[in-house]
């Protein structure tokens, strides 16, 4: 055998013998433990109340007339505070112009709150009174006709006043004499929160926002319907006129409901 290959044989055998003293002396004490993991949401989910308690399906106004804030105010929180201003005045019938709300927190993660509005469309079948000029300055009832949401929309007067003065299609826009007022109750006592707002200054892409999230409403994880009761009222200011009469508008209220962390947005 050559010297070079015994030179090679050699420097192979001194490499088994360096890496089998290697591995033995990386040999360390270890020990492994599992554990059971589980990631649970969060559950997010707000319900409605009416002011019996049960699950809010309508907010029903009827009766409303123009009138001035104060008198609005102060009717409304007579009604919210179980008298009735109307009895023996006359009316036909009871006026309704505020209604009880409750939000509860049915879910495990604080939420921030949004209240708004969107138009509805109205029934096929739900007909309003058609009144038209009486010559005198007055109305006059001459039957039916079908509901397009003419209280929520700004009037513009055609040039005759006939039969159409008062149709559908002299309407047009918002109505800047109606006006959306939302009371809350605190420690038994309600009070207002968003006042004396009108229609056209609540809307935006989205529809009629009355809170908007930025004013810090917030239900913690749990809240009851008895902690978080609202109302919503709305009336007609004193410069409405004729034109209003016997009118109807339908929405839909929504309540959304967000995460109280930054960054997080509302469901569109």
């Amino acid at each position: 055998m050559s010297a070079k290959r015994k030179l090679a044989m050699s420097g192979v055998a001194i490499l088994v013998v360096l890496t089998l003293i290697a591995g033995a002396t990386m040999a360390w004490f270890t020990d492994t433990e599992k554990v059971n993991a589980k990631f649970t949401a969060g559950v997010l989910d707000i319900s409605i109340n009416d002011s019996e308690g049960q699950v809010a399906t309508e907010l029903n106004f009827q009766n409303m007339r123009p009138m001035e804030k104060d008198t609005f105010v102060d009717e409304a929180t007579a009604v919210l505070n179980g008298e009735n201003p109307y009895e023996g005045e006359g009316y036909d019938p009871t006026p309704v112009y505020v209604q009880q709300f409750a939000i509860s927190n049915d879910g495990t993660l604080p939420v921030n709150l949004k209240l708004s509005f969107e138009d509805a469309t109205p029934d096929a079948e739900d007909m309003i009174p058609k009144l038209v000029p009486n010559g005198n300055g007055g109305i006059k009832n001459v039957g039916e006709w079908a509901c397009n949401n003419e209280l929520g929309k700004a009037y513009t007067a055609p040039d005759a006043e006939d039969e159409n003065y008062y149709a559908a299609k002299n309407y047009e826009g918002t109505n800047t004499h109606f006006h959306v007022v939302l009371f809350q109750k605190v420690e038994d006592a309600w009070k207002v929160v968003a006042e004396d707002i009108s229609l056209d200054t609540l809307k935006d892409e989205n529809g009629y926002v009355l809170m908007n999230g930025d004013q810090e409403l917030v239900l913690p994880a749990g809240a009851t319907a008895e902690d978080n009761t609202y109302a919503l009222g709305a009336y007609l200011d004193q410069d409405a006129g004729n034109e209003y009469q016997g009118k109807e508008y339908h929405v839909n209220f929504t309540v959304n409901a967000k995460q109280t962390d930054e960054g997080a947005t509302f469901a569109k």
